[in-house]
């Protein structure tokens, strides 16, 4: 009897094992996409404070370098209201992620941002888009949408046909023409 007792003991512990692992499976995949969720979040804020702290009335354009050592411009110069300049908007507002990067977002408006921490041995490249716009003709702020996401070539390196939902900053900025 104690022979197939500690059969029955070794089942019920080798299927909990099991469960365990499949467990601590799930929950390292679910905090690699956290973390590029998370380090999405900040290349759209970085990129929405870099252009809410320039004066409405600002030309000038800004550079970011990543971790690639590659320069990107950040343009600030709003388009008109309604539409804005750069990434194309979808009627909800948010970026529109289905338009090609190089050909149809004005230069100035996206990047291919490379990120510094590595996963699984590489660096992860995000999509950064963003669209300016003036709030009405007659005011001094503007409208500014930022999207980040992995780009398509970082999506095998995220678990394959999961996708990553973009990330989407939206606020109001414009510093005073005295700065």
């Amino acid at each position: 009897m104690s022979l197939i007792e500690l059969m029955i003991a070794i089942v019920v512990v080798a299927i909990g094992i099991g469960g365990t692992t499949i467990l601590l499976t799930s929950t390292m995949s679910s905090n690699g996409r956290s973390n590029t969720d998370t380090t999405a979040t900040l290349l759209a804020q970085m990129v929405m404070e870099q252009i809410s702290a320039q004066a409405i009335n600002s030309t000038l354009d800004l550079n970011v370098t990543d971790c690639a050592g590659n320069s990107w411009t950040i343009t600030t110069t709003p388009g008109t209201a309604g539409t804005g300049d750069g990434a194309n908007l979808k009627s909800d507002g948010s970026v529109d992620f289905t338009q090609g990067q190089s050909s149809l977002v004005t230069a100035g408006y996206a990047m291919n941002y490379v990120d510094c921490s590595t996963s699984g041995g590489s660096q992860i490249v995000y999509d950064v888009r963003w669209n300016v716009m003036s709030v009405s003709s007659n005011t001094t702020s503007r409208m500014i949408t930022v999207a980040a996401r992995p780009a398509a070539s970082a999506v095998n390196q995220l678990g394959g046909a999961l996708f990553a939902i973009p990330v989407t900053l939206r606020g109001i900025g414009g510093a005073s023409a005295d700065q």
